[in-house]
């Protein structure tokens, strides 16, 4: 997966900035088996649902990731590596744990600035 913003750009109309991974997860891996409601999410009826959101990736470096989650499991659509001073404080904030997260307000709106949208 490259390292730039350009191919998120072609999926921003659908982005759900309010959607975190546990809930994609949650509303399409196991759709069947969970009460799940929420005012800002309705539960999915179908199989041709899909949710398009961003999390941070602390696995190796600290990155943003464009994720499409539907009921087969998510894929990524793009990425791109935090600047080493975000990456350094997104890491500290979250007691240095690996793992999906969801956005904090600063990689937010460095995200937003970078897809043009701030």
């Amino acid at each position: 997966m490259s390292d730039t913003m350009q191919e998120c750009k072609t999926w921003l109309n659908e982005v759900n900035w309010d959607m975190v991974h546990e809930d994609a997860v949650t509303m399409y891996l196991e759709w069947g088996n969970n009460n799940f409601h929420d005012l800002v999410r309705r539960p999915v009826v179908s199989r041709d649902e899909y949710s398009i959101y961003f999390v941070v990736n602390t696995w190796d470096e600290p990155k943003v990731v464009l994720m499409k989650m539907n009921n087969y499991g998510s894929t990524t659509l793009c990425e791109k590596k935090l600047p080493a001073d975000m990456g350094k404080r997104f890491m500290e904030q979250n007691g240095e744990l690996r793992g999906i997260f969801e956005l904090n307000d600063e990689v937010k709106d460095w995200l937003m600035k970078e897809l043009g949208q701030a």
